[in-house]
């Protein structure tokens, strides 16, 4: 009996511990719902009141967006306006018509200053004034009447238009005035000849155009439709209603001022009318979810009291289960395992499923060894040696996952002996995978190429190395490629255009290699092909035809379709060397060659080809010379404007009078001082020479010079070109620099910005040899060239075909439409002349006109 009542009365104690515990508890879950109400009471005032200050914000914010695009509404048609007029007061017609005489059959009845502004602009008033002021034309409302313009206006503005117009030096004003209670835009000019020296200026006072714009109540609507704006309308400062619900500015006039009013939208209501039942709802619902949560929470307590004896118990499980975890962090790990003293799995950690992706279920039980097969042998030995002291470790261990794909981990063991005397084996597994792979891609990527995964220079040849070792006469053939017009591609198209290229180009080259052959990317666009047993000569023709073939074909990448050649040089050994680094030395000199003399050729090396290459060299140390010592000249051609038949500008050209090969032109050594990096100071010399010349012996006229593309990257141009004028004198529109279209594809944003530069200096930008190019019409409008120079193959085609005249004719209209001068090159009869005049082109050039000669020799009349 006595042991039954000390457990009931242990019971009882524990029952009243648990129920005086649930009361503390409930009290602290009341204060806690008590303060949590609170703050949501708090956060909803808050909310409230700042949902109040936006709702003024925003209709303030929106009432400020209407009137800045009112007012910029307004300040745009004003300035349409003076542009308009500039238009027709800068034109040698209206002087001639309206100046010099008032010919109302020029202005009026061919409605070159007629009805049409009225019905196409809605100008009410057209005012031609003498310069003293008398009305000498009108169009009023679209009707032909001579009225004053004091008299029409109701207003004297007149003398103080005329008075501002003078200020202004007769460029285009306009003022905002009344007219009979109605703003209007008054806008004045005078009239001269602009740009048409047809037309005589006459001597004494200029005549005076006005336009006049009423801004009528339909206007201003229709001002206020387009700019999302209601019921705009013009309203007399005085007497406005603070208590409508509009808007509005006052908008100052040269006679007053007059308010422009609209109906404000009030957006900051709607959004009051839209978030504060939502608010409201929101807090409500966040009160009852409280409520809910809090009664869930004290359940929850109260059965966690009730169980609260329960934990003495699993206090003693917790003894076994923090040894096993205090024995395995000595080590760190992914997941964690204990077998028996045979392998045999006991126990997985949770880790272990998301590393290897096999459920613990499925290994538990089974042995180690069969997940690790590579550590059974050493594991083994272990066991029978009885080493149960210390931590054996296991590096890069592969195994099989469960994505049947292989991993790797490193094993960390250790025997640990239990309380009972039996002996387990306890360990993590780190995943190395990514380290393992990461370490045989460096390995893979030393010896391959990584966009295309052919091996690269260096494998072929270590390849090769070996293979000429191990075999004295190993007849092969070593072919180095290069692709043609691959650059255009990576301009034109971009780079991962050109990348994909590169990948199928790989392809189709293994396909034309045969087995035993070996293909390797050496870099760039550049591959190498090792042909094995080549005794016959016709097996190395035979492969080259067949990769001439292949490549040849049109490549589709991403919708395009590319097409490209190849150029191939090919040494072959023993014949030309024995040695690796001679071979591919031979090939590269020999692809140089193949490149030089065409394309989809190939060129097998000969002896002769390196003394080519030293006398290239050579060549490219005499130019150095040549920039240094004065061997260079400049010849001078001269323009022709084909509207004042006179010359205005001449083009510098660059001739090199060697001592040994005699006088060279441009295209036999401007190419090798692109690759050399002498460009630079060849074209100093150039453009220095070509302003001091122009500025002594040419007063008068521009001078041309032609700058390469490679050059024109260079970012320095533009501080070299202006150091040089400076240095000269020669004034900055004197000077045009020619450049190719192909200028515009290579790093767009730094050539805008340097001729950016240039135009700001006042130098002139042309297009030289326009048509030949890459670039496309779009960069006519971004660049912003000052004239193009059409290729003279179209003009040397203007008599083969209609077709062609045709192109010629479009060509020049779309130089005028970018507001650029369009000059002809290479025009060499007069029927060319005479086309070319027919067709309003501006400037021509060619031996018909003059040759490039020295410029003592320059003929000018």
């Amino acid at each position: 009996m006595l042991p039954q009542i000390t457990r009931r009365m242990m019971s009882i104690s524990i029952l009243n511990l648990g129920v005086s515990d649930t009361e503390q508890t409930k009290k602290l879950i009341n204060k806690t719902f008590s303060y949590m109400v609170s703050l949501l009471m708090g956060i909803f005032i808050i909310a409230i009141i700042s949902l109040l200050a936006i709702k003024d914000n925003v209709n303030t914010t929106n009432d400020r967006r209407d009137e800045f695009f009112l007012k910029k509404t307004l300040f745009t048609r004003e300035e349409n306006i003076r542009n308009q007029l500039k238009d027709y007061a800068e034109w040698g017609g209206a002087y001639k018509h309206l100046h010099t005489t008032i010919d109302l059959a020029w202005a009026w009845d061919k409605q070159n200053l007629g009805k049409s502004l009225y019905d196409n602009f809605g100008y009410e008033g057209v005012f031609v004034l003498s310069p003293e002021g008398r009305t000498r034309y009108s169009v009023l409302d679209g009707t032909l009447r001579l009225e004053d313009l004091d008299s029409w206006t109701g207003i004297a503005t007149k003398n103080d238009l005329l008075n501002k117009l003078s200020q202004n030096h007769g460029m285009p004003m306009s003022v905002v005035t009344l007219i009979n209670s109605v703003p209007a835009i008054v806008s004045a000019a005078w009239i001269t000849t602009g740009s048409d020296t047809s037309v005589a200026t006459l001597p004494g006072s200029p005549s005076t155009m006005v336009f006049i714009e009423k801004l009528t109540p339909q206007k201003l609507l229709t001002i206020g439709h387009d700019a999302g704006i209601k019921n705009v309308r013009a309203l007399p400062v005085k007497g406005i209603s603070q208590t409508e619900n509009r808007a509005g500015f006052t908008l100052a006039l040269n006679t007053g001022a007059v308010r422009i009013a609209w109906d404000r939208e009030n957006p900051g209501e709607a959004l009051i009318i839209f978030l504060l039942p939502l608010l409201i709802l929101s807090v409500l619902l966040t009160i009852c979810m409280t409520v809910i949560l809090m009664r869930h929470i004290m359940h929850k307590a109260r059965i966690n009291d009730e169980n609260s004896f329960l934990l003495e118990q699993a206090r003693l499980k917790l003894i076994t289960s923090e040894k096993r975890f205090r024995d395995v962090s000595e080590t760190t790990s992914d997941w964690l395992w204990e077998t028996d003293n045979s392998l045999k799995i006991l126990w997985l950690s949770e880790r272990f499923f998301r590393v290897t992706g096999f459920d613990s279920s499925e290994w538990t039980g089974r042995r180690l060894d069969e997940l690790f097969p590579s550590i059974k042998d050493v594991f083994q030995d272990c066991l029978h040696r009885q080493e149960i002291s210390g931590q054996i470790a296991f590096k890069n261990c592969p195994y099989i996952n469960s994505k049947n794909s292989t991993a790797y981990c490193t094993l960390l063991a250790k025997f640990v002996v239990q309380y009972d005397g039996s002996v387990v084996i306890r360990g993590a597994a780190n995943d190395v995978t990514q380290e393992v792979e990461a370490t045989k891609r460096v390995q893979f990527l030393s010896r391959h190429d990584e966009l295309t995964g052919l091996p690269n220079r260096y494998h072929i040849k270590e390849f090769l190395a070996g293979q000429l070792n191990k075999e004295k006469d190993y007849f092969f053939s070593m072919i180095c490629l290069d692709l043609d017009k691959f650059k255009p591609v990576n301009d034109i198209f971009g780079h991962s255009t050109g990348d994909a290229l590169l990948g199928e180009v790989s392809s189709r080259l293994k396909r034309c290699i045969r087995s035993g052959d070996f293909v390797a990317r050496q870099g760039g666009d550049e591959f190498l092909i090792l042909l094995a047993d080549t005794s016959q000569l016709n097996q190395v023709e035979e492969v080259c035809r067949r990769i001439v073939q292949e490549l040849n074909r049109p490549f589709s990448i991403d919708g395009n379709d590319v097409t490209i050649g190849v150029s191939m040089g090919i040494a072959m050994a023993p014949q030309d060397s024995s040695s690796a680094n001679d071979l591919l030395r031979f090939a590269d000199i020999a692809l140089y060659e193949a490149k030089q003399s065409g394309r989809n050729k190939w060129v097998y090396y000969r002896q002769d080809m390196s003394e080519k290459l030293t006398e290239r060299r050579k060549m490219a140390a005499e130019l150095k010379t040549a920039i240094q010592e004065g061997q260079l000249s400049l010849v001078y051609q001269p323009r022709f404007n084909l509207r004042t038949s006179n010359v205005e500008a001449v083009e510098a050209l660059v001739r090199w009078q060697h001592p040994e090969r005699g006088s060279m032109m441009p295209d036999q050594f401007i190419p090798l001082a692109e690759e050399t990096g002498q460009i630079i100071h060849l074209s100093n010399w150039v453009i220095r020479k070509a302003c001091s010349d122009t500025l002594d012996k040419l007063p008068g006229l521009s001078v041309s010079v032609n700058v390469s593309p490679v050059e024109f990257q260079a970012s320095d141009l533009a501080d070299r070109i202006k150091n040089i004028l400076e240095d000269t004198g020669l004034e900055p529109t004197r000077l045009e620099i020619e450049v190719t279209e192909n200028v515009t594809l290579s790093d767009p944003e730094r050539t805008c910005q340097t001729m950016k530069t240039l135009k700001q200096m006042g130098v002139r930008i042309l297009i030289d040899d326009f048509g030949t190019g890459y670039a496309s019409l779009s960069y006519l409008r971004k660049f912003q060239f000052d004239g193009l120079k059409l290729d003279k193959s179209f003009i040397f085609s203007l008599g083969d075909s209609q077709q062609n005249q045709s192109v010629v004719e479009k060509i020049i209209d779309l130089g005028k439409a970018y507001s650029m001068e369009v000059t002809a090159e290479g025009v060499e009869t007069a029927d060319q002349l005479s086309f070319l005049k027919k067709n309003k082109c501006d400037e021509v050039q060619g031996y018909f006109l003059g040759k490039p000669v020295a410029i003592t020799d320059l003929n000018l009349s």
